[in-house]
């Protein structure tokens, strides 16, 4: 391979990476929205609950505790939901730590540069590609998980 293709792979790469980083960052700022929306609407509910004379009837008391319940459910999903962006987080840091030092690498003057790969090196790469096959298998795991309590939540509101 030569130079000019490994440097263009290198900029198709960071490319995507670019983009993973900026779709990953609206899911963020989706997430906070909607975080600083299930806040108000805990506060609201506290003021509600903390406003009554104690005299608590019991459908006043049951529409509070059917409100924190949906609180509690869709605080769940979000923790769900923030823990996938976090996880994928980590793995586009991962991606752009590897493409930096492929480019490092890319850099070196010509005897300087690594031997080609031998068997035992083949065999590390393997190892990591296979960890990193476990990490995204993971972070599908998180989003499956994500989307059975998002399951669960509208199953309870229904």
């Amino acid at each position: 391979m030569n130079d000019d293709s490994s440097e263009r792979d290198l900029r198709q790469e960071q490319s995507l990476v670019d983009l993973e980083q900026v779709l990953g960052d609206r899911g963020q700022l989706l997430g906070d929205r909607d975080q600083a929306r299930l806040d108000q609407d805990q506060v609201r509910l506290d003021a509600e609950r903390g406003g009554e004379d104690g005299s608590e009837e019991p459908v006043a008391a049951r529409m509070f505790d059917e409100r924190q319940a949906r609180l509690d459910r869709t605080q769940a999903t979000e923790d769900a939901q923030q823990e996938a962006l976090d996880h994928s987080q980590t793995g586009r840091d991962d991606h752009q730590v590897a493409i930096d030092e492929q480019r490092a690498v890319n850099d070196l003057p010509a005897a300087e540069q690594p031997e080609p790969a031998d068997a035992s090196k083949l065999q590390r790469d393997a190892g990591s590609r296979a960890a990193a096959a476990r990490a995204r298998a993971e972070a599908a795991l998180v989003r499956a998980q994500a989307a059975l309590v998002r399951a669960e939540a509208a199953e309870k509101r229904a």
